[in-house]
C-alpha cells in the first residue's frame, strides 16, 4: 500500500510504502521536522522529490536501500554507524528500502534562509549511509524539544538548523574527498558481477569466483565492491536471495524448503533465520500475509 503526498508538481513528489502508524510534525521558520513510524511488509517503495534539502535519520528498522538518485544507482547498508542521508533540494529519488516490521525515522526539511544560501553549493550532492555523532546528538535534542514545543522552540530550531547545515557542509566535503581517493568498482565491472549473480541465485558463490568475474584480485574486489554498493559481496547476495524468496513465496505450489533451495540457502533453517532477520517475519508468516 502506498501512502503519502500525491504529485504537487512535476518537481515535488512524496510517496512512501507501508502503513503510517504514528507521526509528529512540527513546523518552524527554519525547519519542518517529522518523526515517523511505519509498519511495513519488509520492503518500502519510495518516490521522493522536494524543493528543500532533506535530512533523514533512520533510528530503527531500516537495513539497506536500493535507490535511483538523479539517475544514478545507489546501494547502501543502513546501520547505527551509517543511518543518515542528505538529499539536496530537487533531488529525484526512486527505489526501495529493506526494513523490519516497524521502521522509526526522522526527516528534517531545511527552509530557505540566508545562511543556507551561503553553503548551498556544498550541499549539492546526495550523501547516503553516513553518521555523525554531533549531528545525531543535536537532532535527538531537537526531537525532544519538538514533543513539547513551546514559545522557545522557534529559537531552538533555528540554532540547530544553522549548526546542522554547517556540519553537513563539512561532512559533504569529507565524503567527496574520500570518494575521489578510494573510488570503487567500475560501473561495467559491477554490472557484470551483479548480472552473473542474479542469473542463478540457487548456486553458491565464492569471493575468488566473483573477483575473477570482475577481473581483479579477491582482496581488491571485497574492498571495491563494498565501496560501490555499501555492503559486503556476501551480504549483498543474501539480500538478493531474500528478495527472490519473497516473489517465490507467493507461489502456493512451492514449499518453503523448495523456495530455500531455489534461492541458494543451504537448508530451511538457514533460510528462515536469514529471511526473518531481513524482513522481521518468517517465510511462513510472510506467505500467510500475502494470502490475506
Amino acid at each position: 500500500m502506498m501512502q503519502g503526498c500525491a504529485d504537487i508538481n512535476p518537481h515535488e513528489v512524496r510517496e512512501v510504502g507501508g502503513e503510517l502508524i504514528s507521526s509528529l510534525i512540527v513546523d518552524s521558520e527554519a525547519t519542518r521536522l517529522e518523526i515517523l513510524t511505519r509498519r511495513t511488509p519488509g520492503q518500502v517503495v519510495w518516490r521522493f522529490c522536494q524543493p528543500q534539502p532533506a535530512l533523514f535519520w533512520w533510528r530503527r528498522g531500516a537495513q539497506g536501500v536500493r535507490l535511483q538518485v538523479d539517475g544514478h544507482q545507489i546501494h547502501s547498508a543502513i546501520n547505527p554507524k551509517a543511518n543518515m542521508a542528505l538529499f539536496p533540494a530537487g533531488t529525484s529519488i526512486e527505489g526501495e528500502f529493506d526494513v523490519g516490521t516497524n521502521c522509526d525515522y526522522t526527516a528534517v526539511f531545511f527552509k530557505p534562509s540566508p545562511f543556507l544560501a551561503q553553503v548551498a553549493c556544498r550541499l549539492d550532492r546526495p550523501l547516503v549511509g553516513f553518521a555523525d555523532e554531533d549531528l545525531q546528538r543535536g537532532l535527538d535534542a531537537l526531537c525532544r524539544e519538538s514533543r513539547n514545543a513551546d514559545s522557545l522552540y522557534e529559537l531552538f530550531s533555528e540554532g540547530w538548523a544553522m549548526q546542522a547545515v554547517a556540519l553537513l557542509a563539512r561532512i559533504g566535503g569529507q565524503k567527496l574527498e574520500i570518494a575521489r581517493q578510494r573510488g570503487g568498482l567500475a560501473p561495467a565491472k559491477l554490472k557484470r558481477v551483479i548480472d552473473y549473480v542474479g542469473s542463478d541465485l540457487s548456486r553458491s558463490f565464492t569471493i575468488d569466483e566473483l573477483a575473477h568475474i570482475a577481473g581483479i584480485s579477491p582482496r581488491h574486489f571485497i574492498r571495491s565492491f563494498q565501496e560501490s554498493v555499501g555492503q559486503t559481496p556476501l551480504r549483498f547476495i543474501n539480500g538478493l536471495r531474500v528478495e527472490q524468496a519473497k516473489q517465490l513465496l507467493v507461489d502456493r505450489d512451492k514449499t518453503t524448503t523448495e523456495v530455500a533451495q531455489d534461492c541458494g540457502f543451504s537448508h530451511a533453517q538457514h533460510f528462515s533465520t536469514a529471511f526473518k532477520k531481513a524482513t522481521g517475519v518468517t517465510p511462513s508468516e510472510f506467505r500467510r500475509a500475502t494470502m490475506l
